[in-house]
């Protein structure tokens, strides 16, 4: 397991060399990130050691050939994305240290079995954003247990919380 870690850090890193030697075509950005990402479930681990550093890393990845990115997703994928109402409630479900992330759901059960399943300290949370505007989320991902959102966790955070009500609240185990 400790070989596949490996393996996909390096795979993480050359990309994030390419990006900035700026290899990537529009055309080719996209799917190739999709590969990555697919692979790479538990992204916090792959894209930086620390939060400040995985966020500028998908920070800098998200924001690269923002015209082409709906090639990120499959033709059903969009299609969802397109269809949902102008506005969400969002969940992500975790601990204290990495509730603000990239990944979130429209699924509020799907969320908080992830914040039990993972959070190590054993002190799951639950964050619900309400009124998120759909123009937040960069992609949607279908999953066997519920539909991935990615957003950009500085749309969601105590300071932009004008534009959307957020609550955090235990999970209950």
């Amino acid at each position: 397991m400790q070989y596949v870690y490996i393996q996909r850090v390096q795979e993480i890193d050359s990309f994030l060399t390419q990006l900035r030697s700026h290899y990537f075509r529009a055309s080719n950005y996209w799917p190739r990130l999709r590969e990555i990402w697919d692979d790479s479930k538990t992204h916090c681990r792959y894209f930086g050691k620390d939060l400040e550093t995985r966020d500028k890393n998908l920070s800098e990845i998200f924001s690269k050939f923002p015209e082409t990115r709906s090639s990120f997703m499959t033709k059903t994928e969009l299609q969802k994305l397109k269809d949902l109402p102008k506005t969400v409630i969002v969940y992500r479900g975790g601990q204290q240290s990495n509730i603000a992330g990239w990944s979130w759901t429209l699924d509020k059960s799907a969320a908080e079995r992830f914040g039990s399943a993972n959070a190590s300290d054993k002190r799951p949370l639950l964050a619900t954003v309400a009124g998120l505007s759909a123009g937040a989320i960069l992609a949607l991902i279908e999953n066997q247990d519920c539909d991935e959102l990615i957003i950009d966790p500085l749309m969601i955070t105590l300071e932009t919380a004008e534009f959307a009500d957020i609550i955090f609240e235990r999970i209950v185990t």
